[in-house]
């Protein structure tokens, strides 16, 4: 497999630029029309929770060439190589494509454990922030994403998101965890996508890239994976 030739150096200055600067509301309200109908004002309700203040962008947009079907071989550091399908989709937003998170989450977690049985996910493009994952054994988990960064230019996408995941067993007793994923991804003139991931358990919080100034392991971000994944067009 070809390697990425870039890499994602968490000191470079690009890296620094993604600081988290999150726009807020003016007025920090969102207001819905009273007389919408019952389907308008759920549909505006979802997008306006996908732009909360303090969330970031309301979603990670990717250059146009993306939308569609992807063959992805990832690359798990350490570990393993597995591949499965994802999909770009075409976002509520003016002339932007986003990741189809819940079938992509879907397919990368069948592919990590082919004995695994999804019975159902929930997402949709008008609340990005928000999935969640049915299994077949009664268990459920849900990601929801409480801020991000992100750019784009008309060949990379890079990202950086924290989100709460939130995993109930069969009882319904529920086990809360913090994340953090790093992304960045380029495309070749080839029309080969080249990414690297990089996931952080957030354990008791914090920034990964800022030293904890009270010492100690216990609060710091370890990592629970190192990707290199490779996206090829079905046709």
């Amino acid at each position: 497999m070809p390697k990425a030739t870039f890499g994602l150096c968490l000191n470079e200055p690009t890296s620094r630029r993604m600081a988290f600067a999150f726009p807020a509301f003016a007025g920090g309200a969102v207001c819905l029309v009273s007389t919408a109908k019952a389907s308008d004002t759920g549909e505006a309700i979802r997008r306006s929770a996908s732009k909360i203040p303090g969330y970031g962008p309301s979603d990670i947009f990717y250059p146009d060439i993306l939308k569609g079907k992807w063959k992805a071989t990832r690359e798990i550091v350490g570990d393993k190589t597995i591949e499965y399908e994802v999909r770009f989709i075409q976002s509520v937003e003016f002339n932007a494509t986003v990741a189809d998170r819940g079938f992509n989450q879907a397919s990368l977690e069948r592919a990590l454990a082919p004995d695994i049985s999804i019975r159902s996910y929930e997402w949709t493009e008008t609340n990005p922030n928000d999935l969640r994952l049915v299994y077949g054994d009664g268990t459920s988990k849900e990601l929801k994403v409480t801020k991000r960064a992100a750019e784009r230019t008309d060949d990379t996408a890079s990202s950086s998101e924290f989100r709460r995941v939130t995993t109930e067993n069969s009882r319904g007793i529920p086990m809360i965890s913090a994340e953090r994923t790093l992304s960045k991804w380029k495309i070749g003139s080839d029309g080969i996508v080249q990414g690297l991931e990089i996931t952080y358990d957030m354990g008791g919080g914090g920034d990964p890239l800022i030293p904890n100034p009270m010492g100690g392991s216990s609060t710091e971000p370890t990592v629970l994976s190192k990707s290199r994944i490779r996206l090829e067009k079905f046709q």
